[in-house]
């Protein structure tokens, strides 16, 4: 079997990366002990689908975290998922369309389009990029990420809405989790590595955003990602 390779963003912060999808692939990868070699990308642009993570193994490059979990699960022979009944499956793939397609925007928001957390963003996102390079691709970036929002459709609202819509999201997420050690129960799934990803991008960031003073005056929230990470990045 040829070595699995994985492509990832670039971490700071103490995250092993600043984007959620691939900080939720290396939450997987850790929560299933697959072995592989990690690899920073200055950029996603050598990507298959020109968006990270991405993976390399046995002659084959694959985008998209969620049909590289889909690949890891059949190929390696692991399912975190595998106890669940269909009502929670149902219950989680919700769950990933509500961080994944909805609160991860208003994120995105928040990094790209707010002023002074783009100041510092910036930096981090297009840390890799050479400065007088950086310089020039920053503009184009930021305007390629607005048209994007707008398409999604959260661009076209105001920023009190947008931070309505995303308090709204962490908010589902506590209520969710309620007293439980993860989502599911007291076992970890593939939703808690997704929900990871995503929260611990917003809570233990230093790019300040009603959302994450929403999620932080949520107790348990800030203790799900303190056990998550005891768990696997201790």
């Amino acid at each position: 079997m040829s070595e699995l390779v994985v492509h990832h963003l670039a971490g700071a912060w103490g995250l092993p990366s600043v984007s959620p999808f691939c900080l939720k692939l290396d939450a997987y990868l850790r929560m299933t002990g697959i072995p592989h070699k990690a690899v920073t990308a200055p950029t996603p642009f050598a990507a298959p689908k020109r968006k990270a993570p991405w993976i390399e193994h046995e002659g084959k490059a694959i985008g998209d975290s969620g049909f590289i979990i889909d690949y890891l699960r059949t190929r390696f022979n692991v399912d975190p998922d595998k106890n669940l009944t269909p009502a929670q499956h149902g219950t989680a793939l919700a769950l990933r369309r509500l961080i994944e397609e909805n609160l991860y925007w208003t994120m995105v928001y928040d990094r790209w389009v707010v002023d002074a957390n783009w100041r510092v963003f910036r930096n981090v996102v297009l840390g890799g990029v050479p400065v007088p390079m950086r310089y020039a691709i920053a503009p184009m970036a930021r305007r390629s990420v607005r048209q994007q929002l707008r398409g999604h459709g959260i661009g076209i609202h105001s920023a009190d809405e947008i931070h309505t819509i995303g308090k709204r999201d962490v908010a589902a997420l506590s209520d969710v989790l309620g007293d439980k050690p993860f989502f599911m129960g007291d076992t970890p799934t593939e939703v808690d590595a997704i929900a990871y990803g995503q929260l611990a991008n917003i809570l233990l960031v230093p790019i300040p955003t009603p959302i994450k003073d929403e999620g932080l005056a949520r107790k348990n929230l800030p203790a799900f990602l303190d056990r998550f990470r005891q768990r696997y990045y201790a």
